[in-house]
């Protein structure tokens, strides 16, 4: 029996592990001189694989450019897994329904797409929960780096406690099969620090360090406990700000990159 991807994250034993988030954004792919989608993520993964574990694919942008994004998400998935089946690889594109839909949707993230694990939104209560968690599991939306979460994911509810926190007790009453973890924002520690502190085994994948500007220190102390994080970042190690001019200078900036965040974490373990 093969394992599920948080029985794959224990294998690492790390607390703390880097996941490099792949957003391929076409304007800056087409500035980069890059064929295709799929091929520039295999450039990046080539160039990353060494220093992560974990890869987050974000599926709006492969949406973006239609059947062909599509059919690189496709491709792609089917490298990292040919290549490096010991990666783990997110598909982040907070799926949620109930009933049938839900199910549809569970089963094309896993059976046809393949992700170890998904994102999902749990906005629609334990019933938009259970399809995922009855198969490979998912990474439930708990508390977002974006300034707008607080008008619904802080709103405080007649027991005097916050949705996100309600959010947290509802992953909780479904993680029976231990394959449920929580998107939780870095930009957001006092948040990220509570839902450690209530839960100090559970995986959590943490957003919003670099591009967004979470703290590196304040995020890391938040998050220290028995349980594993995802710390990810995905525009800060793919596009550079200035103008590259040879594939050769992309490659290093990735590396560069990519070190500089590992560094910053690893400073604050």
């Amino acid at each position: 029996m093969s394992s599920n991807w948080v029985e794959k994250l224990e294998k690492f034993n790390q607390e703390f592990l880097v996941c490099v988030g792949i957003d391929p954004i076409h304007e800056k792919i087409k500035e980069l001189n890059f064929d295709s989608i799929y091929e520039w993520c295999k450039f990046l993964i080539q160039q990353t694989s060494e220093k992560t574990n974990v890869y987050k694919l974000q599926m709006a942008y492969f949406e973006q450019s239609g059947i062909e994004g599509l059919e690189d998400l496709k491709k792609t998935i089917e490298y990292i897994k040919s290549n490096f089946p010991e990666k783990i690889i997110i598909g982040d594109g907070k799926r949620s329904d109930i009933g049938s839909t839900a199910n549809a949707y569970a089963e094309a993230m896993y059976s046809y797409w393949e992700f170890d694990v998904v994102t999902i939104n749990p906005y629609m209560g334990s019933d938009s929960i259970i399809p995922f968690s009855e198969k490979e599991g998912a990474i439930v939306i708990c508390k977002t780096s974006n300034p707008g979460s607080n008008e619904i994911q802080n709103l405080i509810v007649d027991d005097g406690e916050e949705v996100y926190k309600k959010v947290l007790r509802m992953v909780e009453k479904n993680n029976s099969k231990n394959n449920l973890g929580l998107v939780v924002g870095a930009t957001f520690p006092g948040e990220l620090k509570e839902i450690r502190e209530k839960n100090n085994q559970i995986p959590i994948l943490i957003p919003g360090l670099g591009f967004q500007k979470g703290n590196f220190k304040e995020t890391i102390n938040s998050a220290k406990g028995n349980g594993i994080n995802i710390v990810n970042s995905s525009r800060g190690i793919s596009f550079p700000k200035e103008n590259i001019s040879s594939s050769e200078e992309y490659k290093n900036f990735i590396t560069k990159s990519l070190d500089k965040f590992g560094s910053s974490v690893s400073e604050h373990v």
